[in-house]
């Protein structure tokens, strides 16, 4: 009996090696939730389907290789994981080692709107540079939606209410297959059309799907080739359509839309009959100090006429004799007495340069017969060389006993030979 009594760590052990060894390759669908990208580099997760619950992990090493980011991982994604089940032994639960990841359903559709949105961004469809301003009070607006939904009655009441304009519709198949196609010709249409001011394309919230034709590549396209400025007016509450991105303004909803395109009346009569104060004021300002200034002109000409006659010829005087100062003539008589009056100082300055000179010389002629041999020669020194190669003997160290020498005294020479070194 005790031979089949186990440790918990064995059982958990035996449990490890059979679970491990059975599942070491396998294939999941379920939902993502829960998915928590750890400090670690790991991200955590859980599978769920109707009837149970699978925890997972995915390892650090193992995010490059899979085909979502780790901020794509959202709860409600349908996944298809591949891995292997591991038993983690001090909690006892297992979960799942994912190596593989494919997105299913809306999640397989997420991913192909991402690829859509980065190349279409590579290419500069979203770029600011490109987006244009809405006119301020526009002659026509331009609408692409449903005839027939309530977006745009919505549309149609608020642009009556705040500024009545012009409306040319276009009526568009907003969902469904062809509905892309729809929408796009009816943008090309109405950007032909010289009349249109600006364009609203959209419709009310709906289902992912539903709003799946605003995100169509020909339909971003078509948005970001129009000359005429674009209002994007799709619904959503989570989900950002890929039009939003092209179009030069983008509305939450279709009403926001029209209230962007249009004033609104009573505060642009409320603006006007202010403007219209403001410039009243500023006028009668203006004519009162144009009137003073003008009085004020009219006393000075009176006043000053007199001193301005008399101003005006004695600067006519002074112009007469700057004139004259300015004669070719009078200027050549200048410029020769300076000529001259600069040789003459260039002579001084050579006699004086080549005085200062031979000075010099004579000076360093002294000071160099001072420093020579036979000034110290004359102050009772002598000049030791060793015979026959004449080499200077300067310290007893260099001289040795029998050594033939000659000795250079001021007026003439000796020759012997060393009887002693005494060194000191």
């Amino acid at each position: 009996m005790e031979e089949d009594i186990l440790s918990v760590s064995g059982l958990t052990a035996r449990m490890k090696d059979l679970l491990e060894g059975a599942f070491a390759d396998v294939w999941v669908s379920g939902e993502v939730m829960g998915s928590k990208l750890h400090g670690s580099g790991h991200i955590y997760l859980t599978l769920k389907d109707e009837g149970a619950r699978l925890n997972g992990i995915i390892f650090r090493g193992q995010l490059r290789y899979l085909a979502l980011r780790p901020d794509e991982f959202v709860d409600g994604l349908q996944v298809v994981c591949h891995g292997r089940i591991s038993l983690y032994e001090p909690s006892g639960g297992y979960r799942i080692v994912i190596d593989q990841v494919r997105p299913q359903g809306r999640g397989l559709l997420l991913q192909k709107l991402e690829e859509l949105k980065v190349r279409l961004a590579a290419e500069g469809l979203f770029d600011e540079e490109r987006k244009k301003p809405l006119p301020y009070l526009p002659s026509v607006i331009g609408i692409v939606t449903s005839d027939t939904g309530a977006a745009i009655r919505d549309m149609l009441r608020i642009i009556e209410e705040r500024f009545p304009s012009s409306v040319k519709l276009y009526p568009a198949q907003v969902q469904g297959d062809g509905a892309a196609r729809d929408i796009a010709r009816g943008l090309a249409m109405l950007d032909a059309d010289p009349e249109v001011d600006v364009i609203i394309v959209g419709r009310g919230g709906g289902a992912f799907e539903d709003l799946l034709p605003f995100s169509d590549e020909q339909v971003v396209r078509a948005i970001a080739s129009c000359t005429t400025p674009v209002i994007s007016a799709v619904g959503h509450e989570v989900d950002t359509p890929l039009c939003d991105f092209a179009a030069d303004r983008r509305a939450p909803t279709p009403t926001a839309a029209a209230q962007m395109v249009v004033p609104d009346r009573a505060e642009l009569k409320g603006w006007l009959a202010e403007a219209e104060v403001t410039m009243d004021r500023h006028l009668d300002r203006m004519l009162e100090e144009r009137e003073m200034r003008v009085a004020d002109l009219m006393d000075r000409v009176w006043e000053l006429s007199d001193r301005q006659l008399q101003r005006v010829a004695e600067r006519l005087a002074r112009m007469q004799a700057a004139l004259a100062g300015a004669h070719p003539a009078a200027a050549l008589e200048r410029w020769t007495e300076r000529a001259a009056g600069l040789g003459r100082s260039l002579d001084v300055a050579l006699e004086n340069l080549v005085g200062r000179a031979e000075h010099r010389v004579e000076h360093l002629a002294v000071q160099l017969d001072q420093l020579g041999p036979r000034s110290v020669l004359e102050r009772g020194y002598a000049i030791v060389r060793r015979l026959p190669d004449g080499t200077a003997i300067t310290r007893c160290a260099a001289a040795s006993v029998g050594d033939r020498v000659e000795m250079l005294l001021a007026d003439g020479r000796l020759e012997g030979s060393i009887e002693t070194v005494d060194a000191e």
